[in-house]
């Protein structure tokens, strides 16, 4: 194979990869709290704080021909949309919810909670939202939330939710169903020094359609592009083998 053939199959490899990561963020428009994924094929070391890159076995070194891509995850703010759930609300800033998952304690920004049949909140896969003194078990009656996350049921005090804020968001890599873990290693978050919990509203994804399918149709094109470079490169390859053969 040919310099040439090398070069169109890591770009068209590129492309693939990217059109995957496109698709899932497409399929992801309507999920609640879902942060989107970029691809880049050079990050500097002044990139956004916003912006993380996943683990190294999701770093597609494809070929030498190829430049190195990464995908990294956007945790740029979704737009807050009411729903009027008492117990649906959404992070207006930086922080994540605390959840205890069999894996220990991960992150979300998605907040449509439930009530389990014991009366603990819960995520809607059933894994124990935290507060600050632990699990929270609400008893019957009117839910309020204040903008701290303090929770109050007919007025009375119950607990708090737990908001953790990372100053490097790097530190967090994608677990599944909208939640985040810490990566080996890293320092746990803290509170932070502003917190403002929306009840009644939930965070959407911040992924823009527009964007996402134009960028869907470019990737598209450009693989296609790669796959006729490939082909042309194979019949020119071919017919000199055949122009070999018969001047032999």
């Amino acid at each position: 194979m040919n310099g040439g053939m090398y070069l169109s199959a890591s770009g068209a490899m590129v492309q693939q990869l990217r059109l995957e990561m496109l698709a899932n963020n497409v399929a992801n428009i309507n999920t609640i709290g879902y942060k989107g994924e970029k691809s880049v094929f050079r990050v500097s070391e002044a990139a956004s704080s916003t912006v993380q890159t996943l683990s190294e076995d999701e770093t597609q070194p494809l070929s030498p021909y190829a430049p190195p891509f990464e995908v990294m995850i956007d945790f740029s703010q979704g737009a807050l949309r009411q729903t009027g759930n008492a117990l649906d609300v959404a992070i207006s800033g930086s922080g994540f919810f605390s959840v205890q998952t069999p894996d220990g304690v991960q992150y979300t920004r998605q907040g449509s909670f439930t009530l389990d049949e014991d009366g603990n909140l819960v995520t809607p896969d059933g894994y124990a939202v935290l507060g600050e003194g632990g699990p929270i078990n609400l008893e019957e009656g009117q839910v309020q939330i204040d903008l701290e996350g303090t929770i109050f049921v007919d007025g009375d005090e119950v607990g708090q939710l737990q908001v953790t804020e990372f100053a490097d968001p790097s530190v967090l890599e994608k677990s599944g169903n909208g939640r985040f873990s810490l990566t080996d290693g890293a320092a746990a978050g803290q509170r932070p020094e502003f917190v403002e919990v929306n009840q009644g509203y939930l965070e959407a994804a911040n992924v823009n359609t527009i964007q996402a399918m134009t960028e869907m149709i470019e990737t598209s094109r450009a693989f296609e592009a790669y796959q006729k470079v490939i082909q042309t490169a194979d019949e020119a390859t071919s017919t000199s083998i055949n122009d070999v053969g018969k001047s032999v």
